[in-house]
């Protein structure tokens, strides 16, 4: 039996397109099938300093301050990063949103809005030695400040921080 140039230029186009089709099929289904059901984070922690403020002006993200809300103000986290803010001085700990930027003041790890100051227990004194936690999903890992070398996992299903 013989094949004409165009009739295996063609057979061979349909086999290519086939073969192409199936490792296709095979890379979704694998994808599919080893994806976790469970999102687990790694994460890395800072302590320092933190204060609080209660301006009533536009955050760095281009959305209006609100002392009630909990949120913060970080240096190089993205915006919209969750952080785990613990105070190393009571114990009291909260989940707060970075919506700006800042602090500015030598030496201060993160500015927290009145509200999440009130929470955590540092109104008065203005300031107070924390450890913040990141989970997000770009498994952003902060530098400098380093509290030790644990590593954290989040748990998004039940929203638990684990060492």
């Amino acid at each position: 039996m013989s094949w004409n140039n165009k009739g295996l230029a063609h057979r061979g186009s349909r086999i290519y397109a086939l073969l192409l089709l199936i490792t296709a099929i095979v890379i979704v289904f694998v994808a599919f099938i080893l994806r976790p059901h469970q999102v687990e984070i790694k994460t890395s922690s800072q302590c320092g300093e933190a204060s609080w403020y209660a301006l009533t002006s536009q955050t760095a993200s281009g959305e209006m301050m609100d002392p009630s809300k909990l949120t913060a103000a970080h240096l190089t986290l993205p915006m919209g990063t969750r952080v785990l803010v613990t105070n190393l001085t009571n114990g009291k700990s909260l989940t707060v949103r970075i919506n700006d930027r800042g602090p500015y003041a030598q030496n201060r790890l993160i500015d927290l809005s009145k509200a999440a100051a009130a929470e955590l227990g540092f109104i008065k004194s203005g300031v107070t030695q924390v450890k913040i936690s990141v989970a997000n999903e770009f498994k952003q890992h902060l530098k400098g400040h380093k509290c030790n070398n644990q590593q954290y996992t989040f748990n998004s299903a039940t929203n638990t921080l684990t060492e």
